[in-house]
């Protein structure tokens, strides 16, 4: 079967807000003063052998599973593409409007706005599966160790995790009289899936970066690197080329600010000239390129809020304004509302040899390698913030060392309960594997 059994089909619609929104990223709502760059959908289909698989990403901090089953559910209705072989990965751009109550702040969503991000992510895809036509595919990768860190450091003096946008409490040699290095890795790999037509002209690429879209600070929506990524390869491979990017598992993995007003742009340049030259230097896929999609929802505990310890929320220096007792401390209590089982989608798809499977919140990067490690494919990437948002997911390491990410609120899962969802994706990766030898 020759390569022109693939096809591909690539949609690029705005989502930017209009101005005066609260925008989300910070424990506190900011009003949004205007727009830096777009806030965009970028989304692509891929068929092979009568299956389809649809990945959307969506330059938005998160979106709740309440908001995207049902646009899933119209996709799947309007293109004939299964439920279950639908990504929708949000970027995680922390310059961005707020997309769901009581996760970190009240009464600041805009219903108006978030209605018509559902109907404009459903006609991305509609758009996408009409545009679909015969590609070859190619993969890349890059090693990008340059603009990143482990954002969790350990404290000598009570053997616990700082957070390193903490600098009151990292600086104040009383509060910290030593630091004993990083707690944990990072993933260095950037992966890209380049698609060309037949005459050999880039249609669009894929990209995968295990990195915190939180690059810059400002009151003015952008996308972040993701976006200028998007932009250079536009530049650069055409102007009708579309970037589809989804976030890996980088829960605990910051990109490195720098100082000075512009210092972000040095990180997210050199993500973009990575992400070219892993596409330039992209091996095809073998023939023919399979691709199928595979979901289970699952239902894992809540965390219980009596297993934070009595100083957690107060032994963290937000920006030198203590713990954050008045925003944390209410979370004990709101978490009690919330069912002590809670069901997630977790999902696993492949086109040939290159795997991805789903997390529906923010992972630390440890599982990320777990997956890695323990997926059967050649190469597999994990999509973050994928079809729901949950929080973040610590390892068991992390929830001993305390750290901001393993306060009640930041995390709404228990430790048990991230442990299955993560090996509910590689039990996916291996029953996709298992299928494509078939």
């Amino acid at each position: 079967m020759s390569a022109a059994s693939l096809q591909v089909g690539f949609s690029l619609i705005d989502i930017t807000p209009p101005t005066g929104l609260y925008m989300c990223g910070s424990l506190d709502p900011r009003t949004n003063e205007g727009t830096l760059d777009p806030l965009q959908v970028r989304t692509m289909v891929v068929a092979s052998q009568g299956r389809k698989i649809a990945i959307v990403g969506v330059d938005l901090i998160s979106l709740p599973r309440s908001f995207v089953d049902p646009v899933i559910a119209a996709i799947a209705s309007q293109t004939g593409i299964s439920a279950d072989a639908i990504l929708i990965s949000c970027s995680h751009t922390h310059n961005g409007p707020y997309t769901q109550e009581r996760h970190y702040s009240h009464s600041v969503i805009d219903a108006e706005y978030l209605e018509s991000v559902a109907a404009r992510l459903i006609d991305g895809v509609v758009k996408a599966d009409a545009a679909l036509q015969h590609a070859t595919a190619h993969i890349g990768r890059a090693l990008v160790h340059h603009g990143q860190h482990q954002r969790r450091v350990l404290s000598k003096k009570d053997g616990k995790a700082l957070n390193t946008w903490m600098p009151a409490a990292l600086n104040d040699l009383d509060v910290t009289p030593q630091i004993l290095g990083s707690v944990g890795p990072i993933d260095p790999e950037l992966w890209v899936l380049r698609f060309d037509d037949l005459a050999g002209s880039p249609l669009g690429i894929f990209f995968n970066y295990s990195v915190h879209a939180n690059a810059r600070g400002t009151l003015l929506w952008s996308a972040d690197y993701p976006g200028v990524v998007a932009s250079r390869v536009r530049a650069t491979l055409g102007d009708n080329v579309i970037t589809v990017y989804a976030p890996g598992a980088c829960a605990d993995v910051n990109p490195v600010r720098g100082s000075g007003d512009n210092a972000w742009q040095e990180v997210a340049d050199n993500i973009a000239e990575q992400t070219l030259d892993a596409a330039h230097r992209a091996q095809p896929l073998p023939t023919p390129v399979v691709v199928n999609g595979i979901r289970r929802d699952i239902s894992v505990p809540r965390r219980d809020p009596a297993t934070q310890p009595p100083e957690a929320i107060e032994r963290l220096n937000w920006g030198g304004k203590g713990g954050r007792s008045d925003h944390f401390g209410p979370h004990l209590q709101h978490i009690l509302t919330l069912p002590e089982m809670i069901n997630v989608p977790v999902s696993a798809l492949h086109i040939g040899p290159f795997a991805i499977a789903s997390n529906p919140g923010e992972l630390f990067v440890e599982y990320g390698l777990q997956i890695k490690t323990e997926s059967p494919f050649p190469h597999t990437v994990v999509a973050e913030l994928t079809n729901d948002s949950i929080a973040y997911q610590p390892t068991r390491r992390a929830f001993e060392l305390q750290g901001y990410e393993t306060l009640v609120g930041a995390n709404v899962i228990s430790v048990e309960g991230i442990e299955t969802i993560v090996d509910t994706a590689s039990a996916l990766l291996s029953e996709l594997w298992q299928a494509a030898q078939e």
